[in-house]
């Protein structure tokens, strides 16, 4: 299949700009990348999919996503016992129809990677199928985990963990590209951070990664001291909520090579001047954040690290976890790729980029996506799933969760 004529942006830590390119895609990688002209001339006879001008970029990675939890939008839940008893009301159909709704909006704001936290306690055993059942047909890229939470019981924990490592194991026997398993773990304390580490990685050893929800209530006096033998891991960790960790936390996950996420702009405007930081919509809108103008750099940095957030750190991280040079277009990386409904009215070059996302590239429509080869939307229309029944199904679900509680 070929990709074009379309405006082609790189990805990568300082990206390209191809005016009139096209993109040719060989199952599930990129083949080739080049003016559109010689590629059209050159493989006749492919199967076009007509990009008409628009903006062809990388997929994005949300790096630390519930999206069990998109059925609770509208109940206004904040404490932490709050989403507790929303997430034992979950139902295995709840999950199914939830997670999916999440999946096909992240699609609609260009999101085609997520790795997801989940926990729904009246169903330990056998959750993370429905998760990844309902990423496999709508056709998204997933990591995923059960978490363990420092305030379970050690039945409780125990049970998570296994249910996270069991189906590790079960997602590396089937060998799919897409779909990878993580040991999760959730700590309020900074003891308790140390502590559900070891638990973790006494059960997954170090071939499997962990993904840490970091749900701490911290006092700025607080300090972080890291213990002499820290468990490690062969992959990087994914490290939530690093707004709300101590900065001796911060620069320890560093020096480990750990990836840290935050949620939100304003949050996260410190951490990204100190250390590379991820992106992560927690329960919220399975989308991109929009550039905050309080911030108080200077625009041009702003975009920058905006950038950098949103196209590099997550899809580096990414590329370790599914061994894909995900976050580029360039021959050999996964088709992971989004159109993008965009026509600058100015020059848009590799100079002028950052400014175009920061003022309007991220705001605009996106009609295309594509996850390792095949086409999940087109001009606009969801075509691995009826969108229509996703969205009905969900909210079949969403009023028994409610009524529930």
């Amino acid at each position: 299949m070929i990709i074009g004529p379309c405006t082609i942006v790189t990805g990568g830590r300082t990206p390209h700009v191809i005016e009139d390119g096209a993109v040719r895609i060989e199952g599930a990688h990129i083949a080739q990348v080049g003016p559109a002209g010689h590629i059209a001339q050159t493989f006749a006879e492919e199967t076009l999919w007509p990009a008409r001008g628009r903006v062809l970029m990388p997929g994005l990675v949300n790096t630390h996503v519930h999206l069990a939890r998109h059925l609770a939008r509208g109940l206004g839940l904040r404490t932490p016992l709050e989403w507790r008893r929303y997430e034992r009301a979950l139902s295995a159909e709840d999950v199914s129809w939830s997670v999916a709704a999440a999946l096909v909006e992240g699609f609609r704001h260009g999101v085609t990677t997520v790795c997801d936290f989940h926990r729904s306690g009246s169903l330990i055993d056998l959750s993370l199928s429905e998760v990844v059942g309902a990423a496999e047909r709508v056709g998204a890229r997933i990591a995923t985990c059960y978490g363990a939470s420092e305030i379970d019981t050690p039945l409780e924990r125990r049970a998570a963990f296994d249910e996270s490592l069991s189906f590790a194991r079960e997602l590396s026997r089937r060998r799919s590209s897409r779909l990878r398993g993580m040991m999760g773990v959730q700590a309020s304390s900074l003891e308790g951070v140390s502590r559900m580490l070891e638990e973790a990685s006494e059960t997954g050893g170090r071939a499997l990664a962990v993904h840490m929800d970091l749900a701490l209530d911290l006092t700025p006096a607080e300090r972080w001291e890291p213990p002499r033998a820290w468990p490690g891991a062969e992959l990087p960790a994914m490290w939530a909520h690093a707004e709300t960790a101590p900065r001796g936390l911060v620069a320890a996950l560093r020096e480990r090579g750990d990836s840290l996420s935050a949620t939100g702009s304003g949050s996260a405007a410190a951490l990204v001047r100190e250390t590379e930081l991820a992106w992560g919509s927690d329960s919220g809108l399975n989308a991109p954040p929009l550039p905050d103008g309080s911030h108080t750099l200077a625009q041009g940095a702003r975009a920058e690290l905006h950038y950098q957030r949103l196209f590099v750190h997550g899809a580096r991280w990414a590329a370790r976890h599914f061994g894909e040079s995900l976050g580029v277009i360039a021959p050999g990386a996964p088709a992971d790729l989004l159109l993008v409904d965009y026509r600058a009215a100015t020059e848009f070059s590799a100079r002028t980029f950052v400014d175009h996302l920061w003022s309007g590239l991220l705001r605009a429509p996106v009609s295309g996506v594509m996850i390792a080869g095949e086409v999940v939307l087109d001009n606009g229309m969801l075509v691995s799933m009826d969108e229509r029944e996703v969205a009905s199904r969900a909210r079949e679900c969403a009023q028994r969760v409610w009524a529930r509680l």
